[in-house]
């Protein structure tokens, strides 16, 4: 039930995920869009990792359950010779005691002739059995005789009716055996159905699984687009707005007493943590939460927020030249404003993609991010 309702909440959130790529975001700016680009791009990532868990789970389940029916099979047909066995014996016992029985109903009639002919015998007269006789000794040896010859005949019986008894146990319990192998075998049939239905419910888990994957997939693709778009739009929102007048002094430092740089103009860095490396388009200044930051040089603002820069402030100075303050913890100037070089722009902070308080500074000329000294040093 844990893995079906994982699977639907997935497949609920690719498709929100994929309505959200088709509406479009009419109040959101191009940082705002690329920000939620990104970070659906995340959830989608997540649920990708989490159906390829499902379904490595799934196939681990399926080949566990695979190993327990194969030595389930092998246990099941040595049952069938052990039953087979069992079965056997049971007939050879059966066997015996058809013949006991036999032995001990031809020792009964035996002794029953031999009860009528002393029967017989003693209806004769007295006399006429001793007429038939030398003397009294011979008579008496006689009749004791006859005595021994009935005492064997049922001692005889008697031990006959034992063993046919002793081979009824042993039948029984021959039998008994037979019920307890029939007894393992229903259990073992039943765990082995057990077994199977495992693995076909582990077969679904890894269809429902590779399903998420497809559709995941699916829907990251549409995300990577719609973030290139958003990427897009970013970079024209660096280009636009270009003021008419001519940009012709140097630039100021923005942050001044804080001349650290941390992170110079196309350093590779790893940026997101996860192994992905880009080259920084700007200089990185540390300095404590809340300094002031200053204008570079005059020119118009636009302010946005961004993923990577946070909230960030763009001042078009003329001729294609524009600076780039990231990071800010606040602004102190709004759209459209003019500002003069070394007005307050802002403050320094750590929001969007930061490790730190510090002060993003980037210069871009038509677009293309430059390095930013030669215009610090008025050698441009």
């Amino acid at each position: 039930m844990e893995v079906r309702a994982a699977h639907l909440l997935r497949i609920a959130l690719v498709f929100l995920l994929l309505v959200s790529l088709c509406v479009p975001a009419y109040a959101e700016t191009p940082a705002e869009k690329l920000e939620r680009l990104k970070q659906e791009q995340k959830g989608i990532e997540a649920g990708i990792g989490g159906a390829e868990k499902d379904r490595k789970e799934a196939q681990q389940t399926k080949q566990y359950y695979a190993a327990l029916a194969n030595n389930l099979k092998a246990q099941i047909e040595a049952l069938h010779e052990d039953i087979a066995a069992q079965r056997q014996s049971i007939e050879q016992k059966n066997t015996e005691v058809a013949a006991k029985a036999a032995s001990v109903e031809a020792q009964k009639e035996l002794f029953e002739q031999r009860m009528r002919g002393m029967y017989e015998m003693s209806r004769r007269s007295s006399l006429a059995l001793l007429l038939g006789v030398e003397d009294i000794t011979q008579a008496q040896r006689f009749t004791e005789n006859l005595q021994r010859v009935a005492e064997s005949d049922t001692a005889l019986v008697e031990t006959l009716r034992v063993e046919e008894a002793a081979l009824e146990t042993q039948r029984a319990e021959l039998e008994n055996q037979l019920e307890a192998l029939n007894a393992r075998e229903q259990e073992l049939q039943d765990t082995a159905a057990a077994y199977s239905l495992a693995m076909q419910n582990a077969d679904a888990a890894i269809s429902a699984a590779e399903a998420d994957l497809a559709a995941s997939e699916a829907a990251l693709a549409e995300n990577q687009q719609a973030i290139e778009q958003a990427e897009r739009e970013w970079q024209e929102w660096v280009r636009a707005e270009q003021v008419e007048f001519s940009f012709g002094g140097v630039f100021d430092w923005p942050l001044p007493g804080y001349t650290y740089v941390s992170s110079g103009f196309k350093d590779v860095r790893d940026v997101w943590n996860n192994g992905n490396l880009d080259t920084h388009r700007g200089t990185d200044i540390p300095a404590p939460a809340g300094t002031k930051i200053y204008a570079a040089a005059e020119g118009v603002v636009s302010t946005t927020a961004h993923p990577s820069y946070g909230t960030a402030v763009k001042i078009n100075h003329g001729d294609g030249v524009v600076t780039v303050y990231g990071h800010m913890s606040a602004r102190a100037v709004n759209d459209g404003e003019y500002v003069a070089k070394g007005q307050l722009i802002g403050y320094v902070g750590s929001t969007g993609n930061s490790r730190g308080n510090h002060l993003h500074f980037e210069v871009d000329v038509n677009g293309q991010a430059v390095s930013p000294w030669p215009y610090l040093k008025g050698e441009q």
